[in-house]
């Protein structure tokens, strides 16, 4: 196994160790907590399209079934295996008992932190800026066009909204 030397000792790297196994031989654990909206989950797809796959997904075999146990990466084969129909799938191994796993599964799953609002907001004028349309940041970051407005508005900038087209008012009309 390769190492990185820290100063708090060394640290294994099995991220440099992944295999590709045929996707039915990998299983969902039964104790995740994790759920993943449906526009979430079309992100984490766009994602995987637009930047390839990053991040295999994290297990452990299971030698009494013959079978590869998720500890991370549900989601992400969730989409190779349903979305994108892929046969095999690129994963890690680790050596992990069963209260490994489990820890290991929440540490991935809370470390990976939540967005905050200001700075999505600075994010979306950012792209705006580097020219792209809303359309276009709704789909590369998985939001719906409301957002997107919403977003650019927080930001408090009356330039995003330069190119808005804007529905006609109501007018009122008497009736008899």
């Amino acid at each position: 196994m390769i190492e990185l030397k820290t100063n708090k000792g060394n640290i294994k790297l099995p991220v440099m160790e992944p295999i590709i196994v045929p996707v039915e031989k990998v299983q969902a654990n039964n104790y995740n907590p994790n759920n993943v909206a449906k526009n979430n989950m079309d992100l984490l797809e766009q994602s995987i399209l637009d930047n390839g796959f990053c991040f295999a997904i994290v297990t452990i075999y299971d030698e009494d079934i013959d079978k590869y146990i998720i500890i991370d990466g549900f989601h992400r084969y969730t989409i190779l295996k349903d979305y994108l129909n892929c046969t095999e799938i690129p994963i890690i191994v680790l050596q992990h008992d069963m209260k490994q796993r489990m820890a290991s599964t929440v540490q991935f799953n809370r470390a990976r932190g939540v967005h905050q609002v200001e700075l999505m907001g600075d994010l979306v004028k950012a792209l705006f800026e580097q020219g792209a349309d809303d359309e276009e940041i709704a789909k590369h970051l998985g939001m719906e066009l409301e957002e997107v407005f919403r977003l650019k508005q927080i930001t408090g900038i009356a330039a995003l909204f330069k190119n808005q087209i804007y529905s006609k008012s109501w007018e009122m009309q008497e009736v008899e």
